[in-house]
């Protein structure tokens, strides 16, 4: 998890705590209606943010981002209906649950740049919650005085303006440092052209990008040297396994690939390039796919075709 994502969830963590505080010292003014609408409003858009977060950091583990989601979400509806009474606890309990498992599902489908933008709506909506707070406790008939007390919603809203644009800025940071710079990274190709050729060895180079590899098609010649580069540029770790005849296999990254017999195995982190060679000695045609649990399933396979 980088600066980025412990930004925003340490922003939540900030504005939970300045909830809490503010229903403990209102709660005498709320009815329990009142404290669920404010308890449900604010698990739910805490649960939603913390989702499409942990949806789009951790793709390809829907379980683990949703399990953690649902546990923010319901920690934040819990803490914030603690003091207002068991109904609005139990309304922040499941507002923050379904929040937390709609932003994860959210956050699986979609890229980090679209992300962003729904990360900004979402910790809005929670920072609204103080508003709603501050106009339920207001009595029906209440009259203004005098124009004072206009200086502090502006001056509220004025600050969190400018949170929320320099952490939009940041994230725009965050997302391009991300991105692999084509310009310091020479294996890496578009998926219409990853097989190129140089004299000695072949080189194939695969990347694996929203869960699916470049291509799904390789085409070597038996006894060729091949150079085999793995490029992810997911956020979740991939891998390619090939169970070929094979022999005098060289790991250019220096990691322990391919011990077994005749299993081909490249593994590469998020954001990382892996590289092996080695020389197929019969012909045929040989699957590969990545062995991470349902990444096969999800469509990540295809066919090493050895002539």
């Amino acid at each position: 998890m980088g600066n980025y994502q412990s930004f925003v969830l340490g922003s939540l963590g900030l504005l939970t705590v300045v909830v809490v505080i503010l229903a403990v010292i209102l709660k005498k003014t709320y009815r329990t209606m009142q404290g669920m609408m404010i308890a449900m409003f604010f698990g739910m858009n805490v649960g939603l943010t913390a989702g499409v977060l942990l949806g789009v950091t951790y793709q390809g583990n829907l379980f683990f981002s949703t399990i953690l989601s649902m546990a923010i979400g319901m920690i934040a509806g819990i803490l914030c209906g603690l003091s207002l009474g068991i109904l609005p606890v139990l309304d922040g309990v499941m507002s923050g649950v379904m929040g937390g498992m709609m932003g994860a599902m959210v956050g699986e489908m979609i890229r980090a740049e679209q992300s962003i933008q729904l990360i900004q709506i979402f910790p809005f909506l929670s920072i609204c919650t103080i508003f709603i707070m501050a106009i339920l406790k207001t009595p029906r008939n209440a009259r203004i005085h005098n124009k004072k007390w206009l200086v502090k919603p502006v001056l509220l809203s004025s600050i969190i303006a400018v949170y929320i644009i320099w952490g939009y800025s940041f994230a725009e940071k965050y997302v391009k440092r991300a991105k692999p710079d084509s310009s310091e990274n020479h294996h890496s190709v578009s998926a219409k052209n990853t097989e190129k050729r140089n004299q000695k060895t072949r080189l194939v180079v695969l990347e694996t990008a929203e869960m699916k590899y470049s291509t799904n098609e390789i085409l070597v010649d038996k006894d060729k040297a091949i150079k085999l580069t793995l490029t992810n540029l997911d956020q979740v770790e991939h891998d390619i396994e090939i169970k070929l005849p094979f022999r005098s296999i060289e790991n250019a990254s220096q990691h322990d690939h391919g011990k077994e017999n005749n299993v081909i195995h490249l593994h590469a982190s998020p954001k990382s390039t892996e590289t092996l060679i080695f020389t197929p000695t019969e012909a045929g045609v040989y699957e590969f796919y990545c062995t991470v649990p349902g990444h096969k399933e999800f469509g990540m396979a295809g066919k090493l075709i050895v002539s």
